[in-house]
C-alpha cells in the first residue's frame, strides 16, 4: 500500500474514480513543465539576441530537460502500465521545477535538487515496473539509462545534459516507428555506454563517437507508412530523417576539428530540435495539452527543414562571421512563429 501511495499503481486494477483523479494529476504537472518549457525556449532565444550568453544556454537547456520530463512522464501511464499516484506526480513537477529555477538562477545546489529528482524518477520506473523485454516496456531501458546519464551530467555541469533528451528521444523514436522489440547486439551496449559517454562527453571524439552510436541505436525505418499523412504526423517522414542526416554532420563536424560548442549547438538544434518539431510537437503536445490543431505550418515539412538549416549556419558561423548567428536565429524565430500559428489554428478538446 505504502508502495502504491508513494509511486503508483497498475491502472487496470485502480478503482476507476481513483485512476481519474489521479490522471488530473499526472496531466496537470505535464502540461505545466511544457508550457514552462516553451517559455523558457522562447525567453533564451529572445536574450540570445540580447547578447546573454550564458543566461541563452541556461534556458535552452534547462527548456530541454523540462520538455523531456513533461513528455516522458505523460506517457508514463502508456509505457508501463502503472498511473502515478498524486504524490509521485507532485514530487516529480515540484522537483524538475525547483532544479530549473536554481539551475537558470546558478544556485550552487541545483544539481542535488536535479540528482533526487532523476533518482526518483529511476525509482518509480523500477520498483512499479517498466522495465523488461516486452516490446511495451523495452524502450524504457533508453529512458532508465538517460536518467542515469542525466545524474552523472548533473553533477558534473556543462552541455553534458544533451545526453537525457537524446535518450528520451531515442525510446520515443523507437516506439512511434513501432521498433520496439529488443536489438541486443545493439540496444544492451548502446543503454550501458551512454552513462560512460556521458562522464566523458567533454571532448571532439566523444561527441562524435555519441552521435553515431546514437543513430545506430534508433536505425532507420525501411518506409513510412500511411500513419504517418495525417495533419499531426505527416511532418515527421521529413524532420526524423533531417534528424538522421544531422547525427551524421555533427560526427563529420567534430572529427574536422570545429569548435566543440559549435558542435553541440549543429547537435542541439539539428537533430533534436529538429525531432522535436516533427515527433513532440505536432504528435504528441496537441494531446498532452488537450487541444486540436486544423493544420501544421503550412506544408508541415518546412519548419523541421527550417531549424536544419539553422542548425548548420550555426554550425559554421565561424567561417562567415556573427551574421550567420544572426540568420540561425531568424529561421529559428520563424519555425516558432509557424508553431504557435499552428497551435492558434485549433481548439480546446475537453477531456474532463
Amino acid at each position: 500500500m505504502l508502495r502504491q501511495v508513494i509511486f503508483g499503481g497498475v491502472f487496470d486494477k485502480l478503482p476507476q474514480g481513483i485512476y481519474r483523479r489521479w490522471f488530473v494529476y499526472q496531466m496537470r504537472v505535464s502540461q505545466a513543465l511544457i508550457i514552462l518549457s516553451m517559455a523558457s525556449f522562447i525567453i533564451g532565444s529572445a536574450v540570445l539576441a540580447l547578447r546573454y550568453g550564458r543566461l541563452h544556454g541556461d534556458l535552452m537547456l534547462g527548456g530541454l530537460i523540462l520538455f523531456y520530463v513533461g513528455i516522458m512522464f505523460s506517457q508514463h501511464p502508456g509505457f508501463t502500465r502503472v498511473m502515478p499516484s498524486p504524490f509521485a506526480s507532485v514530487l516529480i513537477g515540484l522537483l524538475t521545477i525547483a532544479w530549473f529555477v536554481t539551475y537558470t538562477l546558478g544556485v550552487w545546489f541545483s544539481w542535488i535538487m536535479g540528482i533526487i529528482l532523476a533518482l526518483y524518477y529511476a525509482l518509480l520506473l523500477i520498483i512499479r515496473g517498466g522495465l523488461g523485454r516486452k516490446p511495451l516496456y523495452w524502450p524504457n531501458t533508453f529512458f532508465l539509462s538517460g536518467l542515469i546519464s542525466l545524474m552523472i551530467a548533473l553533477y558534473l555541469g556543462g552541455f553534458r545534459l544533451v545526453v537525457f533528451p537524446v535518450a528520451s528521444i531515442v525510446s520515443l523514436i523507437r516506439r512511434v516507428e513501432s521498433r520496439q522489440r529488443p536489438i541486443y547486439a545493439i540496444d544492451i551496449p548502446y543503454a550501458v555506454l551512454l552513462p560512460v559517454m556521458t562522464y566523458y562527453l567533454n571532448n571532439s571524439i566523444d561527441l562524435a563517437v555519441f552521435s553515431l552510436f546514437t543513430l545506430i541505436a534508433i536505425g532507420v525505418p525501411r518506409r513510412f507508412g500511411p500513419a504517418f499523412k495525417t495533419t499531426y504526423s505527416r511532418t515527421y517522414p521529413i524532420g526524423s530523417s533531417l534528424g538522421r542526416a544531422m547525427l551524421i554532420i555533427t560526427a563529420i563536424l567534430a572529427l574536422i576539428g570545429v569548435p566543440l560548442g559549435d558542435v553541440i549547438h549543429a547537435l542541439f538544434i539539428g537533430f533534436i530540435a529538429v525531432i522535436m518539431s516533427s515527433l513532440c510537437i505536432p504528435m504528441l503536445n496537441p494531446g498532452i495539452l488537450w487541444f486540436s490543431m486544423r493544420r501544421y505550418g503550412i506544408v508541415g515539412f518546412e519548419i523541421p527543414t527550417l531549424l536544419f538549416i539553422s542548425a548548420i549556419l550555426r554550425a559554421v558561423y565561424y567561417l562567415v562571421g556573427p551574421q550567420l548567428i544572426a540568420a540561425s536565429l531568424i529561421l529559428v524565430l520563424i519555425a516558432y512563429i509557424e508553431v504557435a500559428a499552428s497551435y492558434l489554428s485549433g481548439e480546446r478538446v475537453k477531456v474532463l
